[in-house]
């Protein structure tokens, strides 16, 4: 494998860079990885380099997510029942598993591994691992697919995606990018993460990624809806109005609905011409109005990011098109900072 030169250690992590921590010994770091999968091995490749390792991680619901730069190293496990979907920034990974070897290189690609045993090598590297449960990850296929397509299963192998790839390179892309949100988001407290639905996002662009069939037919929408279909679609609309800032991932919103993510987003368009997420969008906006219209104390940026929005000067411009009024100047009625 081709070398990376060791300061690429030194340049920031994916997410989690101020509060990443680092370990120097091996063993140590063996003890904590073993916390989370059956380790069996972790050995420095260069015995005589100092080893290095900056990782941060955030846990997101079933969703573990792992930004890390390290050393070169020998590592392997055993059989789990965690998947392990790798995207590199830097360097790259090895994988050997049942007789064959998978690569994960930095402008490549990523890598999909179901929980069989494997050994690893790798180069100094960095990147993005999550770990996550393949019977989750079909389930959340099968709710994309709705309720009428066959249930998708577990997939028992491994998978490599290409950033040459047109739909591929920008699922990965995408990923990528939300991978933004976690510093925002963690800064406000756990339950933040969740209200951005950030497991949800990433699981089904991965879901897209090794169902691809779930962009073909037979997943595609069929003209209209039947009446049990509107009758579901009304309940979804009444539920969230009811409470706007529940858990209101794409995926509930599919399964609460029975339809598939295709219809979901095709029935939003035909009745208010918005997704379905600008549409609960608009109805936590409402919700935000309503609380910053009491005299209670109230900061605008955790607000913003409860509303889904990735920063507060796109929910102040979104809330002053809706409202006509900025929030800033609700709050300054009170006598509030906005800080």
């Amino acid at each position: 494998m081709s070398s990376v030169s060791p300061s690429a250690l030194e340049m920031p992590l994916a997410f989690g860079n101020r509060l990443a921590t680092v370990e120097h010994d091996p063993d140590r770091l063996a003890q904590q990885v073993r916390r989370a999968v059956p380790l069996r091995d972790l050995t420095p490749c260069r015995s005589t380099e100092r080893f290095l390792h900056r990782s941060a991680h955030v846990q997101a619901s079933g969703l573990g997510i792992t930004a890390a730069a390290h050393s070169p190293l020998y590592g392997a496990n055993h059989a789990h029942n965690r998947a392990v979907f790798t995207l590199p920034t830097l360097g790259e990974k090895r994988f050997h598993m049942g007789g064959r070897s998978y690569r994960a290189r930095a402008g490549h690609g990523a890598l999909f591994l179901p929980g069989d045993a494997y050994t690893l090598e790798t180069t100094t590297c960095s990147g993005v691992m999550f770990t996550l449960c393949p019977r989750q990850l079909a389930a959340v296929a099968s709710a994309m697919a709705g309720p009428d397509a066959r249930a998708f299963q577990p997939s028992d192998r491994p998978h490599q995606f290409l950033e040459s790839h047109p739909q591929q390179g920008k699922l990965l892309a995408l990923m990528r990018r939300s991978l933004q949100l976690i510093d925002m988001a963690t800064a406000h407290g756990p339950a933040v993460p969740g209200q951005l639905g950030l497991e949800d996002k990433l699981q089904r662009m991965m879901a897209l990624l090794i169902y691809p069939q779930l962009t073909s037919d037979p997943y595609l929408p069929r003209p209209g809806l039947g009446k049990r279909e509107k009758v579901s679609f009304a309940a979804l609309l009444e539920a969230i109005q009811q409470d706007p800032m529940g858990d209101w991932t794409l995926t509930r919103m599919e399964r609460k609905a029975c339809l598939s993510r295709l219809q979901l987003q095709q029935q939003f368009r035909v009745v208010f011409d918005l997704t379905p997420l600008q549409w609960l969008r608009h109805q936590r906006l409402c919700w935000s109005r309503q609380q910053l219209d009491s005299p209670e104390s109230i900061a605008l940026e955790p607000l913003a990011l409860q509303c889904g929005y990735r920063d507060l000067a796109s929910f102040s411009q979104s809330f002053e098109e809706q409202f006509q009024v900025a929030p800033e100047a609700l709050l300054r009625r009170w006598n509030v900072s906005p800080g």
